[in-house]
């Protein structure tokens, strides 16, 4: 047995529907850019991605096919500096017309600086410069800054977080961390497979919601999965319907008492809900 399993998995989410839109499996030696949504596809979109993702011309097919990005940039990126602004939108006179690795010096700490690059092409650079980090934090965008300002886009940006929240949960209570198996075409069945458990358990959660009309934590109904899960399954194998309707009245009676959000005022404040994205059954 191999472990770690060579292999990466490529999802692309829709944070409006919350549901994968693509998923594919590679080996890891393989680029990670190659996976990207097609341009063409992306029109009138948004797409929000890692710095794993970040690819010059990728980013200008999508403008030209009319979506925009999102995307975290790599910290060697050098593109020529034209101009400079604070989180404001003020213009800020010591940036410009340098080199970004040369102009890096004047970013302050906790500071927000929005720039207009050149590179192959003419784009947007938001720098943000953390205390606790000894880089800058780059991201690359074709979003107009007379629509979003930087504060915009990084709070935009934190939306992709919820990918990461689907990893989380995927790989602590699907099964997805370690396969006792040698052979690489089981790996991807079993990978598959925990994708398809991870989306079952994600729509019934769903469904106890709008049945409920209660907030409920995705990771929550995951985590307790042995407290419902296979009573309900095994109630839909039997397949009686009165069965079933008694195992889905439990199901329902359960997840809505002990996987309901802590704080959905908060979340609709600090969360994905304050972007305007509104809950499965509103």
């Amino acid at each position: 047995m191999i472990s770690p399993a060579a292999v990466e998995v490529h999802v692309s989410w829709d944070v409006l529907q919350n549901y994968p839109e693509q998923v594919t499996i590679t080996p890891d030696s393989e680029a990670e850019y190659h996976h990207l949504p097609s341009p063409e596809s992306l029109q009138n979109k948004l797409l929000l991605a890692d710095r794993g993702y970040f690819k010059l011309q990728y980013i200008d097919d999508v403008r030209t096919a009319g979506g925009h990005c999102l995307i975290r940039a790599k910290a060697t990126t050098n593109p020529k500096v034209i101009k400079g602004y604070n989180r404001k939108g003020q213009l800020l006179k010591r940036f410009s017309n340098g080199h970004l690795k040369a102009l890096k010096k004047y970013i302050r700490r906790n500071e927000v600086v929005d720039l207009d690059v050149q590179g192959k092409f003419p784009y947007r650079l938001i720098a943000s410069w953390p205390a606790d980090k000894s880089e800058p934090t780059l991201w690359a965008t074709t979003s107009p800054r007379d629509s979003f300002l930087a504060e915009a886009i990084m709070k935009l940006y934190r939306l992709r977080w919820q990918i990461e929240l689907l990893f989380k949960e995927w790989k602590s209570y699907c099964s997805l961390g370690k396969f006792n198996t040698r052979k690489g075409t089981m790996v991807e069945g079993l990978v598959w497979a925990s994708l398809l458990a991870l989306m079952l358990k994600r729509h019934i959660g769903n469904s106890v919601a709008e049945h409920s009309q209660q907030e409920l934590s995705a990771f929550i109904v995951a985590k307790s999965t042995q407290g419902w899960f296979f009573q309900l399954m095994l109630a839909i194998q039997k397949g009686t319907l009165s069965e079933l309707r008694k195992a889905w009245r439990w199901t329902c009676d359960y997840l809505s008492s002990y996987a309901k959000r802590a704080n959905p005022d908060r979340d609709k404040e600090t969360g994905r809900m304050q972007y305007g994205i509104k809950s499965t059954f509103s």
